[in-house]
């Protein structure tokens, strides 16, 4: 008897640390998150024109970008609502001319970092058609000394609204404090326009709006606590 009752608080307690172990993990997300606005939320002006703004919290670094929203639809453009909603930032990307233009954003001195650890960065991307517009594109995301690029968009018909997919990279921390810039690119040489939201920074696997299919979701945190209480059930009947 001795023998089953320590099986089931070796089993309880195995249980117990794992959800604890997942509890902290979320909480480490949630701190490392504390960049600011990746939402890009907080512009008060008219997002039914080529503003020329970026919201608070990012500068810009090339260029004009803006701030836009699903409900942008002047000059041609149509675009929807990413899965966060709100506003987003758009970019043009112009690669093929004689001198390239892009046009970008960054937060500069990201802190609380820990060199050689592997970071999440995922977000939303969009394409849209506008008078101006002439070929697909996509964004480069660069942390620290590290970039990476997003996948390409094809240029939709005029008018077309494009889905918003979810980008996911790994960046490894070189510093304790880095800075993070977007840059939008043309795939082709002539102008793109696209769009960026929903942004996020972290542990690996851990943004809440676009978890991986082998993340314990809700459902699965439920589940572990019916263990728990089994658990305790089977040792106290022992």
């Amino acid at each position: 008897m001795t023998t089953l009752c320590s099986g089931y608080k070796n089993t309880l307690g195995a249980v117990a640390i794992a959800s604890l172990s997942l509890l902290s993990t979320n909480a480490s997300a949630a701190l490392l998150d504390a960049f600011a606005n990746g939402g890009f939320e907080g512009y008060t002006g008219n997002t039914n024109s080529f503003n020329s703004a970026t919201p608070p919290g990012w500068t810009t670094t090339a260029g004009t970008p803006d701030v836009f929203n699903g409900s942008t639809n002047f000059v041609g453009f149509a675009w929807k609502s990413s899965s966060t909603g709100g506003d987003f930032l758009h970019g043009i990307g112009w690669d093929g001319r004689s001198s390239p233009y892009v046009e970008s954003a960054l937060q500069v001195g990201l802190t609380g970092l820990e060199i050689g650890k592997q970071y999440e960065i995922s977000f939303e991307q969009s394409i849209s058609n506008s008078s101006f517009s002439e070929a697909g594109g996509y964004w480069e995301v660069i942390f620290g000394t590290e970039s990476h690029n997003s996948d390409d968009m094809a240029l939709p018909d005029l008018g077309v609204a494009v889905d918003w997919t979810w980008q996911t990279m790994m960046f490894t921390a070189t510093a304790e404090i880095q800075t993070l810039e977007v840059v939008a690119h043309s795939t082709l040489g002539p102008r793109a326009d696209i769009g960026i939201d929903s942004f996020f920074l972290g542990d690996p696997g851990t943004n809440p709006n676009n978890p991986p299919t082998d993340m314990p979701l809700p459902s699965t945190l439920a589940l572990v606590g019916l263990g728990l209480l089994l658990a305790g059930r089977r040792q106290r009947k022992a």
